[in-house]
């Protein structure tokens, strides 16, 4: 059995496959370049690889 990659998978390590999002009310989201950026959010972080906006995530909240 095969399993094809998701939207929201890592992808090959060391492109720029994610985005950190944010919205009005300051959430973040981690989402792939490859989709569109919902209405009413905005990048704050990348084009980066999946780990370094993982990273930014987790910084911003500590």
């Amino acid at each position: 059995m095969s399993r094809e990659a998701g939207p929201f998978d890592p992808g090959p390590d060391g492109k720029d496959t994610h985005l950190v999002l944010e919205n009005a009310h300051g959430q973040l989201s981690l989402w792939p370049v490859w989709c569109a950026v919902p209405p009413g959010w905005s990048a704050r972080f990348g084009p980066a690889p999946h780990d370094a906006c993982a990273r930014e995530v987790d910084a911003a909240r500590e």
